[in-house]
Order: C-alpha cells, then structure tokens, then sequence
C-alpha cells in the first residue's frame, strides 16, 4: 500500500471516511482522536492493490487479477481506512495479508459499520398503556417519531381490579412482560428501547426498575394538550422548570417518606392518612407551581431525575431507614425514570401509593419494590 499522491475527489474522501465509520478497519481504533486544543487524525487511506513500483507498490502484482489499473488505483474500491499502525503491518507483512483476505476485511468492516449505523436509527417500541381499552398503535408511532421500528414489545390490557390482589397480579405482569421485552431485544443487539406509556404510576414506577438504568432508553412524555408524544429535549420557547429539593433536618424516624410533586400538589395530611402515621422523616422533590403537562421534555426529567437519585441516596446512606413510601403526582414517562434511579440492592423496600380523586382517601398503597 502506497502513500502518494491520491486522485480521490473530496466527496468519495468523505464517503470512504463515512463507509469505514471514522474506524481503522482493522483493529477499530476511532481515527480522529481529542487533543489538548484540537482534534488529531491518524487515519490513512490505504491501498489494497499498491500504487507505484517496487516495495512501495505491496501486492502490484495482481493488479490485472482485480482488474485495477492506473485509472481506478485510488478509487475507493481499492481503499482502506486505517490507523498508521496498521496500514504499517499490511505493507510489511504482504504474504500475511494477500489482496482477497484485505478485500474481505475492507467489506467486512464496512458491513459493520453499516449495520451499526443503521442500528441507531432503529428501535424496539415498548407499548405499556394499562388506562382505558384504546391501544396504542405501534405503526402510526414510528410515523410520529420518524424511527424505523424493528419490533415492538405491548401490555396493552386495560387494568380493573385496583384491590391488593389486583395490584399483585398487575406486578407479576410486569415482570412477565419485562422478559419478553429482554427476549426481543435479544434479537436485535444494540438497538434502544423507545418506551410509550399511559398507566397507574406504581406499575410505570415498577417497570422502570425492572428496567435500570443499565439498558438504553428513551422514554416519550404525552402531551395531553396535543395528544401527541413529546420528542424535543429542549422547550422550544426556552422556559424551564428547576426541581428543588427539601430534606428532613437529621434522622427523626425509621421510616422515609418521598413526594415528587410535579404535575400537582400533594397534601401533607393525605401523606399522613395514606401511610397512618405521622411519624416519618420527609424528603420533597418539587418545581414551582407544578401542574399538568409542566413537565415534558428531555432536560427538564433529567434534572429531576437527577436530583431524585442524588437526594434518596445520600439520605438513605447517611440515615439507613427501614423502609420508604413513595408518593408521585407527575407525567408517566417521568414515573418510568423514577423507577429506572431505583436499585434494589441499596435500598430498603420502597411502598408505592396510586392516586385517586374520587375517594375521600386520596391515596391507596399498592405495590412494594
């Protein structure tokens, strides 16, 4: 392979550079590299067919055998992208590395990289609407979201029974249809989970934690007003809703109680109805004047997020309490990244309330995780 002068126009340079995804097709070290003050290439083209004579000619050879000549030699079909060891390793190692095996790699790779690409542009559809008997079409969702759905993975079944045996049977659900979303995606490796949901809070709270927050998610927020799901990350009108947190003064009780008040206000009296006590240490996650549809969009639910985690924990790990009581008045993608910051493993159980505005009592327990 031979490093003099290219007759490669600048739009095949860049569909080489865009073909080998920026990654020496031999070892897949990334190309451009972060300096102190600027970006630093080390990628080199490299022919498979050497251009020039003699020892800067590796493999000239079979030029007629491939049917490369002076007029094609540095056509892209004849060019590698690698990093400068590598293209160092071919040229001196030629009976290693004959033009078939160099042919197939350079396709290999780009192969590779064309399914990578395509990968992130592609995704499974997890459908979890439990509220009402309308399902959700998983179709008409790619149309709106303008991403290629390879699958998609629904509990679609409207939820009646809100006694505790109900709520039990809702979890198992869960947990039955949390394997099946593992089983599909399974058969697509490295595409994300695009999550769509419209259900009670304790089963989104739930099924977040199932999830984790160790698998690739984006999970849509519904905009009520639109009916539409929300895809910006930004508010487009730039207005932000900052969460502050308020924490209890030092341990005063073995119990923990967490309200995120985001789409609404949560009484305190309600808290203390729900749980049938007073006695508990208090934790609050709030945006200023929280009502509907407050919160939508990516940065925003981050930031909540965020704080959720940092705040639970610190508290759990300075206080070590016995158990928590969760209480969310908010949208339901926010609930499923609730449950994504929950690890089981380093907290006590976790009670989960449903609200209701029919009743006089204003939250039911449900389910623990």
């Amino acid at each position: 392979m031979s490093r003099d002068a290219f007759k490669l126009s600048t739009a095949d340079d860049r569909d080489l550079w865009v073909k080998s995804g920026g990654l020496c097709a031999k070892c897949k070290k990334p190309l451009i590299l972060n300096d102190i003050e600027k970006k630093v290439s080390i990628g080199e083209r490299a022919h498979i067919i050497g251009k020039g004579t003699g020892k800067n000619a590796p493999r000239r050879e079979y030029a007629e055998e491939y049917g490369i000549n002076e007029e094609n030699i540095d056509s892209i079909e004849n060019l590698m992208l690698m990093c400068s060891a590598c293209h160092h390793t071919i040229d001196t190692n030629v009976k290693a590395y004959p033009p078939d095996d160099l042919f197939e790699m350079k396709k290999r790779h780009e192969e590779w990289v064309a399914k990578r690409l395509a990968q992130n542009n592609q995704a499974i559809a997890v459908l979890h609407k439990r509220k009402n008997s309308i399902p959700v079409d998983s179709i008409l969702l790619a149309d709106e979201i303008d991403i290629a759905l390879l699958d998609a993975v629904s509990l679609q079944d409207e939820m009646t029974d809100f006694s505790l045996e109900g709520w039990e049977q809702a979890k198992r659900d869960n947990e039955e249809f949390f394997k099946k979303i593992l089983k599909t995606k399974g058969q697509y490796p490295g595409t994300k989970l695009c999550i769509f949901s419209l259900s009670p809070i304790p089963l989104l709270i739930h099924l977040g934690k199932l999830i984790s927050d160790t698998i690739g998610v984006v999970v849509y927020q519904f905009d009520r007003d639109t009916q539409q799901w929300c895809l910006e990350d930004k508010n487009p009108l730039g207005k932000r809703h900052i969460p502050k947190a308020t924490l209890p003064a030092g341990k005063l009780n073995e119990t923990l109680v967490v309200t995120i008040q985001v789409s609404g206000v949560i009484r305190e009296e309600d808290v203390k109805q729900a749980i049938g006590s007073s006695n508990y240490d208090l934790l609050d996650i709030s945006i200023d004047n929280p009502k509907l549809n407050s919160v939508l969009y990516k940065e925003d639910i981050e930031e909540i997020r965020k704080l959720f985690r940092e705040k639970l924990y610190w508290l759990n790990n300075h206080n070590r309490y016995n158990e928590i009581h969760l209480f969310y008045f908010g949208p339901a993608g926010l609930a499923v990244e609730i449950g994504r910051s929950i690890n089981e493993s380093m907290l006590p159980e976790i009670y989960l309330y449903q609200y209701g505005d029919r009743g006089k009592q204003k939250y039911i327990k449900t389910i623990k995780i």
